[in-house]
């Protein structure tokens, strides 16, 4: 009997210490999930701060250069969009999601996030394009020598080459680490699937 009351005794200690491995390890792999949505979410803030220099520094620049009331207003309005289409975005991914709710849950919404950033070029390329047409007709309007305009302009597009590579880049990094978010909360889920038949004896 001293045996049979010994042995629950140390099953009971066992199944104390996985759960409370369990917990330790639920803990790390959120604290994980956090640190690639904090690299995510730097992505938002240089974004923000871009769309927010256009703003000030930029439209100050246009308006010095003569350019029209309503080519700052349509600059303003597209900076705003693109912030705000950034940070709409990035709260579907909830950091008190990450820390206490359903994991499955917070991989459905970095797919979301992950969807909109694969998708965006098809918005902002059109655009991108079409201000900077509006800017190429109002600066050729004010400024009649030919070179000075060619000149200015061929400065702009490659300054425009330069930010869309780092644009590019930046939105490949988020879309990689959004992919490995998934992936990784997925080979989680299906590993406890296993582990939840083999208790059943499946």
């Amino acid at each position: 009997m001293d045996e049979l009351q010994e042995m629950r005794e140390q099953m009971a200690a066992l199944k104390e210490k996985l759960n409370k491995q369990e917990v330790v390890n639920d803990r790390l792999i959120r604290d994980v999930l956090n640190q690639k949505m904090k690299v995510i979410n730097k992505n938002g803030w240089f974004s923000s701060i871009a769309g927010l220099f256009v703003i000030t520094f930029g439209n100050f620049i246009f308006y010095q250069m003569g350019l029209s009331t309503w080519f700052l207003i349509g600059t303003t309005v597209m900076m705003i969009f693109c912030v705000a289409v950034t940070w709409i975005s990035h709260s579907w991914v909830n950091s008190n999601e990450i820390a206490n709710g359903d994991l499955l849950r917070v991989a459905k919404q970095a797919y979301r996030l992950q969807k909109v950033y694969k998708n965006w070029k098809y918005i902002a390329l059109p655009m991108i394009l079409a201000w900077g047409v509006w800017l190429g007709l109002e600066y050729t309007a004010i400024v009649q020598d030919t070179t000075i305009v060619l000149v200015t302009m061929s400065g702009g597009v490659v300054g425009g080459l330069i930010g869309g590579i780092i644009g590019f880049r930046q939105n490949k990094k988020v879309i990689n680490e959004l992919d490995e978010m998934i992936r990784y909360i997925k080979e989680i889920s299906d590993l406890d699937e296993e582990n939840d038949k083999e208790e059943k004896g499946v």
